[in-house]
């Protein structure tokens, strides 16, 4: 019987506060507000390494891209 890697990677608050520059304020008003994902180990929450990817696919936001002009464009040799 052979048994797969576990894939499975848990972070407690205080982990995911500093992997994401956030205070455990922030990451526990996330929680709450249920814009992040948590897993309750009896009174322990922990957060997914996919939750937390999650988040910060929700929150990114496509850069503007400008139309330029041929005629703005300046190559200079």
């Amino acid at each position: 019987m052979t048994h797969a890697k576990s894939t499975l990677q848990l972070f407690t608050v205080r982990e995911a506060a500093k992997l994401l520059d956030m205070s455990e304020h922030t990451i526990r008003r996330l929680i709450k507000q249920r814009k992040l994902p948590v897993v309750r180990i009896e009174q322990r929450l922990m957060l997914t390494a996919s939750g937390i990817a999650q988040l910060i696919k929700k929150s990114t936001y496509p850069a503007v891209q400008e139309k330029v002009r041929e005629t703005e464009i300046c190559f200079r040799y």
